[in-house]
């Protein structure tokens, strides 16, 4: 059993002011090919029906939507489903599924994933984001944890944490973590955002600094995004300041790397799909967390709920979840 922590000293009782946005990855299928699309005039065409926070992602095959900022984690969770259900309505038109999915296995090892920024509106300190980052990290890597939603044939899980450039440790120290010039094509999973002054276009959308939380997968059931959103706007409101991620930095900071390196390690070494392992390991953490912050915690994994309904992970069984899951 794990030692409960004390979350006093890592949280206020009561939230404090921030903005948050999400950016969610989605799956464009191509019906009448029978593989994910590959035409990207067809889809800035459709772009041109849709509003503006919804835009082609990196690759032909991804789709993104991006809420604006809110304070309030039910608006991020409401217009993000609304701009899906738009999208997926337009793009149907046109024999084009948008899949809420992590991944298509038997398509190869195509991700999705969701990203969280955050910005603190009345505090643009940059030490004070820094502080916030690292001690929130600790606690995302819980959720990303308990979140795991898809599986793969093979018994490494790696695939998803090592193959994506999005996933990695996040700098550890104040000059490296705020340090905007570096190389930014090496991403990390959890990066200081610099501000984005210019909307020209939907791939610029103006936004202040901010927090971006980027090791999240796409949520397969609505259910689970809502969690995600509500779980991790409240670590942000509340987490302190002067936290102890922060203060072991400080005093020890070979001992705190260590331990943030060896959870990685663990969800690195683990086989997708394995919830109860994952449960032993992480889960109550998320579990006492949302407690504390009032947020409902769903004990069925997306995995077990796809198992409960035959449901495979594939096309189908992600549609499937799609409709039966909340989303459409």
């Amino acid at each position: 059993m794990n030692k409960k922590l004390e979350l006093e000293k890592w949280f206020n009782s009561k939230r404090q002011p921030i903005e948050c946005g999400a950016e969610l990855e989605l799956m464009l299928f191509d019906a009448r090919n029978k593989e994910p699309l590959n035409n990207q005039s067809l889809v800035e065409r459709i772009l041109g029906n849709l509003p503006s926070q919804v835009y082609r992602d990196y690759y032909p095959y991804q789709l993104e939507i991006r809420t604006k900022p809110y304070s309030n984690p039910k608006d991020i969770v409401e217009e993000t489903r609304n701009l899906y259900r738009q999208a997926s309505k337009e793009f149907l038109k046109h024999r084009v599924y948008v899949i809420p999915a992590p991944s298509i296995v038997n398509e190869g090892y195509v991700h999705c994933g969701l990203h969280i920024h955050i910005s603190y509106p009345e505090n643009r300190n940059k030490e004070v984001y820094f502080n916030r980052a690292m001690g929130m990290y600790p606690f995302i890597l819980a959720l990303s944890d308990h979140t795991k939603n898809f599986e793969i044939s093979d018994l490494n899980t790696s695939d998803r944490m090592v193959r994506s450039p999005h996933i990695g440790l996040p700098e550890l120290t104040m000059e490296r973590f705020l340090d905007i010039h570096r190389d930014r094509r090496k991403y990390k999973d959890l990066i200081y955002s610099p501000p984005i002054s210019n909307n020209d276009n939907r791939h610029r959308m103006k936004k202040p600094a901010t927090i971006e939380i980027r090791m999240l997968d796409t949520p397969s059931l609505f259910s689970f995004f809502e969690f995600i959103v509500y779980y991790v706007t409240n670590l942000a409101s509340r987490i302190k300041i002067d936290n102890p991620a922060v203060n072991m930095l400080k005093n020890n900071y070979n001992e705190a790397s260590n331990r943030l390196s060896m959870t990685r390690n663990l969800l690195l070494n683990q086989r997708y799909g394995v919830n109860k392992v994952f449960r032993m390991l992480n889960s109550d953490i998320c579990e006492d967390v949302s407690s504390f912050c009032g947020v409902k915690f769903p004990r069925e994994t997306q995995f077990e709920y796809r198992e409960k309904l035959g449901l495979s992970a594939d096309v189908n069984g992600y549609l499937s979840m799609a409709t039966k899951g909340g989303w459409l």
